[in-house]
């Protein structure tokens, strides 16, 4: 008798909970221009015998995939709506998203469902992606821009959503455009993607958008900004990397470690500019101790200028370079 009562009670327990069905899980939109977005609803069941709880929706792609539930809690034989919307203006050729859904269902969490298609594009784009380095000499960049369909006006409007830069779009030839980027003097230092988006005269004719990194690094970039050393007695080492983009580089002197347990070794490159610094260290037992690098360098007029690099033991980023 009691081995009977402790089968039932264990088949009882595996039956009361939820389970997550959601009959068509793969939507595909066929093909579709790029202008345009894709609005698909999946229908998500609950076919358990307790209530299915669906903590979160994650999708594969933050920047053009959003997933949204009507209802996070779904009760036995009950179902809810999840409402999936893909951005294609960025998106060209065969695409394929993910949305993730973490429930409370023991056997099926997370549930995969995926949205995919063929984008095709309005306009083509060449090159696909602006690019702008100052420090490479490139204050400037073009991209030939030809419709793909027909306008009724041509393209005559650029908005950018990085003030730092400046375009303009003029018409070369029969259905052929060029889109001119300029990095203006007053731009920030740093790494920054940049938005343009295209339009004609006419409200109907789709928007043309595009892409870009401009990158504008200061005189002295110190790749990484700290070094970071992991909790250990063994030697490990990092590499500091000083990088010039300036008129007037700096010569670098020496390197000065903290007195324990350190070593440097510099080796410049074959401009004079750059400089790798090679530093090892061991015997790094306390945690959460911070120290600094420092750097001798000096300008042209032989003026001494010392730069300082925070050194850290980190047992979270142990490789941190």
């Amino acid at each position: 008798m009691a081995v009977s009562v402790l089968l039932f009670l264990g088949e009882a327990g595996i039956s009361a909970a939820p389970q997550i069905v959601v009959d068509q899980p793969v939507y595909d939109f066929g093909s579709i221009a790029n202008g345009s977005q894709v609005i698909h609803d999946f229908v998500v069941r609950n076919s358990g015998d307790s209530e299915l709880d669906i903590g979160r929706v994650v999708s594969s792609c933050e920047s053009c995939l959003r997933g949204s539930l009507e209802r996070t809690r779904i009760p036995p034989g009950g179902e809810g709506v999840l409402h999936a919307r893909l951005d294609l203006r960025s998106l060209d050729g065969a695409v394929s998203r993910d949305l993730l859904l973490l429930c409370n269902d023991p056997k099926n969490s997370p549930l995969l469902l995926e949205v995919r298609g063929v984008v095709v594009p309005y306009f083509q784009v060449t090159p696909p992606e602006i690019d702008i380095d100052t420090s490479q000499g490139r204050q400037a960049a073009e991209a030939e821009i030809v419709p793909l369909v027909k306008l009724r006006a041509p393209l005559s409007k650029v908005t950018c959503d990085d003030k730092g830069v400046t375009a303009r779009i003029s018409e070369e030839g029969t259905n052929r455009f060029v889109l001119a980027v300029q990095a203006s003097d007053s731009l920030p230092r740093g790494n920054a993607a940049i938005n343009l988006i295209l339009q004609s005269s006419d409200a109907n004719d789709p928007p043309c958008h595009v892409t870009g990194l401009v990158r504008n690094p200061p005189d002295l970039e110190l790749i990484p900004d700290r070094l970071r050393f992991a909790p250990q007695a063994e030697p490990q080492m990092r590499i500091l990397w000083v990088k010039q983009h300036g008129a007037a580089p700096l010569s670098l002197i020496d390197a000065v470690a903290p007195p324990d347990k350190f070593r440097c070794e510099i080796d410049p490159d074959s401009s004079g500019r750059d400089y790798r610094v090679y530093v090892t260290a061991w015997g790094q037992g306390a945690e959460g101790r911070t120290d600094a690098l420092i750097l001798k360098m000096r300008d042209q007029n032989q003026a001494d200028r010392a730069v300082s690099i925070p050194i850290s033991v980190d047992p979270a980023e142990p490789g941190g370079q």
